[in-house]
């Protein structure tokens, strides 16, 4: 389905699951595109088509946010704000991810809706609307 979409493969994976997903990552990465890795949900090795991924130039990124530095995570923040700004990064049900709210006093089912699989982005909102 995804090179349906992107017949060409995708520049960037944002990975979680690298062990799991291996495979599909490879699959639909692009020539020279980049499989960043910020999460470790499924397990601690990954077996990687080394010759498949070297011929197309594919790259794996890992990425541990709390060792970048505040200038880096200041000039991310910006760069997301922008993009939002633009109308290149779309939110919500009609763009297929859904927003789940909770108020803080209910961080506890927020965690709850995370371990439950619910599909899209679970937030929770620290200060009144």
């Amino acid at each position: 389905e995804i090179r349906g979409v992107a017949p060409g493969g995708v520049d960037i994976v944002v990975e979680v699951a690298p062990a799991p997903n291996a495979a599909l990552d490879a699959a639909v990465t692009a020539s020279g595109g980049v499989v960043a890795v910020y999460a470790n949900d499924g397990g601690d090795e990954v077996a990687l088509s080394v010759r498949d991924l070297f011929t197309r130039n594919v790259r794996y990124q890992f990425v541990l946010v709390y060792t970048v530095s505040e200038a880096v995570k200041d000039a991310a923040v910006a760069d997301v704000r922008a993009a939002v700004e633009a109308g290149a990064l779309r939110v919500g049900e009609e763009a297929g991810l859904p927003l789940h709210h909770f108020p803080l006093e209910r961080t506890a089912d927020a965690h709850d809706a995370v371990e439950s699989g619910a599909v899209g982005k679970v937030l929770v909102d620290v200060a009144p609307e």
